[in-house]
C-alpha cells in the first residue's frame, strides 16, 4: 500500500518558505538531481552525491516536503520523492526553474 506524507496544498505553498528552503545548497543539489528524473526517485542516501548523514538527509527531505517543493510517497519501507513542478509553476511561475538553472551554472 502506498501513502503520501503530509504536504501543503497548492494554495498553501508560501513563497518565503520556498525561498528559505531553496537557500540551502544541499537542498538545491537534491532538487537538481530530482529534476533529471521523470519518475519518483528513492530518498536513500546512496542515491545522491551529497556529503551528509542519513538523519541530515532525512531532515532536508522533510523541509522540502513541508514547504511544498516535493511529494514523498511511502511504499513498504521505501520512500520515493518527486518535485511538485506543476504546483510550483502554478503558484510561482519560473521560480523553480530559475533556482535550478542558477544552481547548475555555479556547479563545477
Amino acid at each position: 500500500m502506498t501513502r503520501t506524507l503530509p504536504q501543503p496544498s497548492r494554495d498553501d505553498i508560501d513563497v518565503m518558505k520556498v525561498l528559505h528552503a531553496l537557500a540551502d545548497p544541499v537542498r538545491l543539489e537534491l532538487l537538481h538531481e530530482l529534476s533529471k528524473e521523470c519518475d519518483p526517485k528513492t530518498c536513500s542516501l546512496d542515491a545522491y552525491d551529497v556529503e551528509v548523514s542519513a538523519p541530515t538527509l532525512s531532515h532536508h527531505w522533510r523541509v522540502l516536503r513541508e514547504v511544498g517543493l516535493t511529494t514523498t510517497f511511502v511504499n513498504g519501507r521505501t520512500r520515493w520523492v518527486e518535485i511538485r513542478r506543476d504546483d510550483m509553476q502554478a503558484r510561482f511561475p519560473g521560480l523553480l526553474d530559475a533556482a535550478l538553472a542558477g544552481f547548475a551554472e555555479r556547479r563545477p
